[in-house]
């Protein structure tokens, strides 16, 4: 679709033109980036098991899924939400966020899904406790599945992380201390889907800036 759309630019000697090749070439440089990230984790994933044992990520949303986890892992890092301090205003956040959403009228989910995803203080004191603990932000998989709620399913997200955990791209971590639940299944990245997406993005503002004249150029970085 992109490549058509460029020969018709192309073909017209458009004053406007330019600017539409610009950002069909942006939209094309986003989506082989983003093609690259998809193949370099199922090349990953294939060195564990075929990929039919990864039902989740290689059905239809498999790709939107995987994204969306990736990116919440990605950008906790990229935004240093990595310390006790940090989770706990992000999960004030989200928890407002929520409230927000379900008192809305035309809000059309599952309010009583949602409701679950709140995350009480009871519950919010062990994540935070667990973080301090262990200097890194692991969750527990159904943590992952309530802080993941506006993006999938709880019941997907936590089909995907043992798609991942199958896979050994997620983990699990043991906090081994007497006092802790340990009906709480950690789950910790081991880096591999944040690394292959950082590099993703880096491939496509190459390929962004590649498109581009000088002048462009320094222009969208201004």
């Amino acid at each position: 679709m992109t490549l058509a759309g460029r020969k018709e630019l192309d073909d017209k000697p458009d004053p406007g033109g330019e600017s539409l090749r610009l950002a069909f070439e942006t939209v094309e440089s986003s989506l082989r980036a983003e093609n690259w990230f998809f193949e370099t984790v199922r090349a990953e994933l294939q060195k564990t098991a075929p990929l039919t044992d990864f039902p989740t990520i290689t059905g239809s949303n498999g790709h939107d899924y995987l994204l969306h986890l990736t990116q919440f892992l990605f950008f906790l890092q990229a935004l240093d939400c990595t310390d006790a301090d940090q989770i706990s205003n992000f999960i004030e956040a989200h928890n407002l966020k929520i409230e927000s959403e379900i008192s809305n009228p035309e809000f059309t989910k599952s309010i009583n899904e949602f409701r679950k995803a709140i995350i009480r203080p009871e519950r919010k004191a062990k994540i935070l406790d667990t973080i301090r603990t262990l200097r890194r932000p692991v969750f527990a998989i159904y943590e992952f599945g309530h802080l993941l709620i506006d993006d999938m399913s709880p019941k997907t997200t936590e089909k995907l992380i043992e798609d991942l955990r199958h896979g050994n791209l997620l983990v699990r971590r043991i906090d081994d201390r007497i006092s802790v639940d340990q009906k709480r299944v950690l789950i910790a990245s081991t880096g591999f889907l944040e690394d292959t997406y950082r590099t993703s993005l880096l491939m496509q503002r190459r390929m962004i800036a590649h498109s581009m004249s000088e002048a462009e150029f320094r222009k969208s970085k201004s």
